[in-house]
This record gives C-alpha cells, structure tokens and sequence, in this order.
C-alpha cells in the first residue's frame, strides 16, 4: 500500500489532494528529465571542444572530398527530354507529396528502374537521373535519392 493510500484512509489526505500530488510528482519527473537531456548536451559540446585540431580537419577535408565528389557526378547528369504532360507523385525527403511533369517515356523508364528521382546539387529541387548516377549519389548521400526502384526490369 502506497503512502498516498495510506493517508487516504487515515482522513489526512482527499482525492484533490492525491491527484495534486500525482501531479506535482510527473512534473518533477518531466523537469528531470529535461535537466538530464541539458546535460547531456553540455558534456557534448565539452567533448567537442576538447577535440584535437587533427580531428576537425580531417572533418573539413573528408566534407570538401564528399562535396567535390557530388559536383563531380551532378555534371550532366540530368536526363534530357524527361518533362513532359504526365503527372508523377512522390514524397520527398521532408515528407511532401511532390508532383513532377514527366514524359511518358520517362514514367516508364522510372518505373522500370531505369530512371530515378534525386535531390539536385543544392537540395532544393528534384531531377530525373540515371540509374547508375542515383546509385553513386545514394553511395555518398542516402537522402539525396528519392524515388529508385530496387529492381530493374
């Protein structure tokens, strides 16, 4: 039998007092809780900071050879002659339902595999690809590709 129970019974507490102190007791806990994540991210950024020098540029290094990789494949890669009259709908990275103007060439080609949708080079619009360079983009960068199917027919 619980404390809170036990005053009950003695007359010393009421249900509006009991519900209070349920109350007050999953607010302590939500404010612990908070106050451990804050930590956490303090003893983070602590651990960040007391990186060696070495750590950050080989960092820096590994995002310019990532970045000159993706210029590299994004040149020329988007297919010619995609857009047309028939409307594709996917959902993007961010959970949108995008549509894209597509030929019918290219909307059988995307369905056999053969074509995919990716992000472009700045991530704030989508392309119609090859297959090849979506899978060196997803090799690189998973969320850049949106719309590959695994099988190609």
């Amino acid at each position: 039998m619980s404390l809170l129970d036990e005053l009950k019974k003695a007359g010393l507490a009421n249900d509006k007092k009991a519900k209070q102190i349920e109350r007050e007791k999953k607010q302590q806990k939500h404010h612990e809780l908070k106050s451990g994540e804050s930590r956490k991210q303090v003893e983070a950024s602590r651990a960040d900071e007391s990186r060696p020098v070495d750590a950050v540029m080989l960092e820096a290094s590994q995002a310019a050879k990532q970045a000159e990789q993706l210029a590299r494949i994004y040149k020329n890669a988007e297919v010619t002659n995609a857009s047309g009259r028939k409307k594709f709908y996917f959902t993007t990275i961010d959970n949108y339902i995008e549509c894209m103007n597509m030929s019918d060439v290219a909307s059988i080609l995307l369905e056999r595999g053969k074509y995919a949708i990716v992000a472009n080079e700045s991530l704030d619009d989508y392309i119609v690809v090859k297959r090849a360079t979506a899978l060196a983009l997803e090799s690189i960068d998973k969320r850049r590709v949106v719309v590959l199917h695994r099988t190609e027919c």
